[in-house]
């Protein structure tokens, strides 16, 4: 029994993962504060899942842009990051994120892109913004990752999603996450 449980505590059990601590989303909040923090979440997610190697080489840039989301939001400041690096990170986690994360990400993108056209005097494109109502829409099909692109086709039809709900999914994940990190075996935890 004895080399059971000094296997159960020896280091190669749970690690508690370096990304998460982020904002808690509010209903207070501004759409696009919303927009950032569920696209940091899912983030956040895929990140705490990858090893070192991989966070260095497979997810470099959403390492960055979730590191500079992370300092941001948790100051009430929208993240800035370039465009370029914005979309190298939503490629690198496009096989793994889940649909809000994706849509989020694009949308996010679309304002970063509209942000760098109004600061260099061009215009704008066209934006796509969320509705103001208590009712989020959020798309289940594909969109481009530019914003000046032409929409393609959509093959479903558009999800609506009420904010409550939500808001409530948002923190039955965050509660799941926050439980399965403070799980320990030992106490080298």
């Amino acid at each position: 029994m004895g080399p059971i449980i000094s296997w159960v505590r020896a280091a190669g059990g749970w690690v508690r993962s370096p990304f998460g601590d982020l904002p808690a989303l509010r209903a207070d909040d501004a759409m696009t504060h919303q927009t950032w923090l569920l696209l940091a979440g899912g983030m956040a997610l895929i990140l705490s899942r990858a090893s070192k190697s991989e966070l260095e080489t497979r997810f470099a840039a959403t390492r960055q842009v979730y590191d500079l989301s992370r300092a941001r939001l948790g100051k009430k400041r929208l993240p800035k990051p370039e465009a370029s690096l914005l979309r190298d990170a939503l490629h690198e986690i496009a096989n793994l994120a889940d649909p809000m994360t994706k849509e989020a990400g694009r949308e996010c993108l679309m304002r970063v892109v509209e942000r760098l056209a109004r600061k260099s005097g061009a215009p704008a494109p066209v934006s796509s913004s969320p509705p103001t109502s208590t009712t989020a829409s959020l798309t289940t099909g594909q969109a481009p990752l530019t914003a000046t692109a032409a929409a393609p086709e959509r093959e479903h039809a558009e999800t609506q999603l009420d904010l409550d709900l939500l808001f409530e999914r948002s923190n039955k994940l965050r509660g799941t996450v926050a439980t399965a990190r403070s799980t320990t075996f030992g106490p080298d935890s």
